[in-house]
């Protein structure tokens, strides 16, 4: 792989994940709650990420792309969990609005729950990047223009994933700060009980909203 050809998908990938999406609202919607539900919200979308890099280096992930099969159950089960986060998100909300927005003086919270919370944030992502089979036929399509089959084809996948996933990890990380920064200003104002609600509001349709988004893809899109 050539100089040239790596700072092309270095430049690539940087910019489609500075752009909106699916992975950046569900890293921004954690991170206005608390910065640090942003770091297993990015972890878990990154982790999708790294899988789909294993596929796209072996033979199983042309056969995965080329099965109608997976992709039916791939956006069925994945957006039947994304509709289940989006609903319990919605219910939280309705029923209170006491998610604190300022960390400088955070609620304590039992260790055990903080890590279930962790983990079933990690999840749902992981689930939102998975469950997108277009983010699978995105790596397979693409990764290949990129190496030099001269060469052994693993160093240079383990170069692509690094150049990926490193950019992404701070750019979504950036999102998730900004996000906690924009929450910060809104409880400095007094708005903080509202914002809170609005705030679960926004996560659980977004949730809803991206499982729709997966239902819809369709092989020829």
């Amino acid at each position: 792989m050539t100089f040239n050809t790596w700072f092309l998908f270095l430049v690539m990938e940087t910019a489609l994940s500075l752009s909106p999406g699916p992975a950046v609202f569900y890293v921004v919607s954690q991170g206005a709650r608390a910065m640090p539900r942003a770091v297993p919200a990015t972890l878990g979308i990154l982790s999708a990420n790294a899988l789909y890099f294993g596929l796209s280096a072996t033979s199983l992930g042309a056969l995965i792309a080329a099965s109608a099969r997976f992709f039916t159950v791939a956006k069925w089960l994945g957006a039947a969990y994304l509709v289940y986060l989006g609903i319990k998100s919605l219910r939280a909300a309705a029923a209170s609005g006491a998610v604190a927005l300022n960390p400088a003086a955070p609620a304590p919270a039992d260790a055990g729950h903080a890590g279930k919370e962790r983990r079933e944030i990690y999840l749902g992502a992981l689930t939102l990047q998975l469950s997108n089979p277009k983010a699978l036929l995105f790596f397979l399509a693409l990764l290949p223009q990129f190496i030099d089959t001269h060469h052994s084809i693993v160093p240079q996948m383990a170069l692509l994933a690094a150049t990926s996933m490193l950019p992404e990890f701070c750019i979504l990380l950036g999102y998730g700060w900004l996000a906690q920064r924009a929450a910060r200003a809104s409880a400095r104002l007094g708005v903080t009980g509202g914002m809170n609600r609005w705030l679960g509001w926004i996560e659980g349709v977004g949730l809803l909203g991206c499982a729709t988004l997966v239902l819809k893809f369709s092989r020829s899109d």
